[in-house]
Formats: structure tokens, sequence, C-alpha cells
């Protein structure tokens, strides 16, 4: 089986302190990740009475903030991602030297962002949540001159089965993953490569896409997940939505070993016995035919 490459996605996660999102990128390279993701903001589009705007703007990241991220990751040797709001914030990532790009689930239907992003980044991972298999078919279509395309299929719940605990149950809906439509990805897009993002809470449903032949996994990190978020509406706070389903540094390293173990059980692609089948064989074989 090839490595899979995993994703640490930091999202909101480092609350708009560049010390705190540096640290982030050492910790997922500490744990193995290939890659570490930001999103990004364009200030433009924020409007003054959105409840937010204030956090909003807090965590938005200019292009000098950028660039300063994509020479921290070089210097400690993991590759970055950004996911471009629009086309302005994408031409920002084409600045910065970028030629990979992540689009969000909820740019999917974004055609301008598509077609400009079709034209200039050599990789594309696209997470697919919300979308109909019409809606990816048209994104992949209007990607057909990007080298490699990765469809990483995504559950737009945050975390996946919240709707479950609203009403007043306590455990998450698993069945919410459905790792099936990564397999159907799989199938009805054969010349792209197939992964998950995930938003479950906890490392199980990640690694059970790498043993459904996932080719890249997505996960939120986080330093501390009860780190709280002011909330500009009410005035209180609350957990923050990417640090409540994210994982912590010890989880993460946890969630990579994991996927590593379950590579190595898939072995060679060979039809070869074990040295202890060997060594067994003649007694085995003996034994049971007395």
């Amino acid at each position: 089986m090839k490595r899979t490459l995993i994703i640490a996605e930091i999202g909101e996660c480092f609350n708009g302190d560049m010390a705190m999102a540096r640290r982030l990128i050492s910790e997922a390279n500490s744990a193995g990740c290939d890659f570490v993701k930001f999103q990004t903001l364009d200030y433009e589009t924020i409007s003054d009475d959105d409840p937010e705007r204030d956090w909003f703007y807090k965590i938005a990241l200019s292009p000098p903030m950028i660039e300063d991220l994509v020479q921290f990751a070089g210097n400690v040797g993991i590759q970055i991602l950004f996911t471009p709001e629009n086309k302005k914030t994408a031409e920002w990532l084409i600045d910065a030297g970028l030629r990979d790009v992540k689009i969000a689930s909820n740019c999917l239907v974004n055609e301008e962002l598509i077609q400009f992003v079709n034209r200039r980044f050599r990789r594309v991972m696209m997470s697919t949540g919300m979308a109909s298999l019409d809606e990816v078919n048209t994104a992949v279509q209007n990607l057909s001159d990007v080298d490699e395309i990765y469809l990483m299929h995504c559950v737009s719940e945050y975390p996946t089965g919240i709707l479950l605990e609203t009403r007043g149950l306590k455990a998450l809906d698993v069945s919410d993953v459905n790792l099936n439509m990564m397999l159907m990805l799989k199938a009805l897009f054969p010349n792209c490569r197939v992964g998950y993002s995930d938003h479950t809470d906890g490392i199980l449903a990640s690694v059970a896409a790498v043993a459904a032949g996932a080719v890249v996994v997505e996960k939120h990190i986080t330093l501390d997940r009860s780190t709280p978020v002011r909330n500009y509406e009410s005035g209180g706070e609350y957990l923050g939505t990417d640090h409540v389903l994210s994982l912590e540094p010890d989880e993460l390293n946890e969630m990579v070993a994991k996927i590593r173990e379950v590579e190595k059980m898939f072995g060679p692609w060979e039809w070869k016995r074990s040295e202890g089948e060997a060594m067994l064989m003649e007694f085995l074989r003996e034994r049971f035919q007395e």
C-alpha cells in the first residue's frame, strides 16, 4: 500500500496568533503529517453586521502572513496548503509560490474559483461535503488541466453526527460518516485519487478510511480542545467549531501511528506466504492429513 497523505488542518485553531500557528505546524511535522493546512478569508467579504465579524478579522490571513507561514513550514520540512475563499485569495497563494491547493466543500460550486485554480495549480485536493454527484462531476470537469485531483469525501457537520446531539441523545451518529460515499467517488471518478476529510470526534473514522482505501486523510488539530473562543453574537464564550472536533498533539501522534500500522498490514501487491507460514506449513498440513 502506498503511503497515505495526512493533512493536519489548523484552520481557525491558531486563534489569530502567529506564534501558535508556528507551534501547530511544528506539532504536525513532529507527528509525521505530510501537510499542514490553513484557511483564507477575504477581508472585503466580511459583512459589517456579521455577528462574528471581529473573530473573522482576527483569524483572517493577509498575504504577508501567508508568506510567513509558507517560509516557516518550509524551514520545518512539512508541506503547506491553504483553502482560498475566492479568486482573489487564490491569487495570494500563487503570489506566495504555491502550486498545491485545497478547495473547501463550500467552494466546490464556485465556478470562477475552480476555473482560476484549473489553469494555475498542479495538485488540487477538493472536499465534497454538501455536494451532489452532478456538482462533483462539474467541478472535476472544470479541473481538466490539473495534473493531480484528489476528491475527499466529507460530511459538513461539525462534528459529524452533531444533529443527534441537539435532539438530546448522548452519542453522535457514526453512520453519518458514510465511507461508502468515499468508495462511490473511487468507482465513479477513476482518474481522480480519493480520500477523506474527517470532522468526527476521535481518530477511528480516519483510520477506517485508510483501511477502506483512502489515499489522503485530513484531520483538524489544536493545542487544546477546550480553548475558549469568544462568541461575538451573545457576548459569551463557546468552544470554537474547529477546536471541539480537533485532535490534540498526543491524539494526532496516535492517529498517524495507527494509519502507518494499517498501511503495513496491507503489505505488497503480491501473492506471498509469510515466513511464519513457511515454517509451520509442513507441520500443519501433515497434522490435518492424519
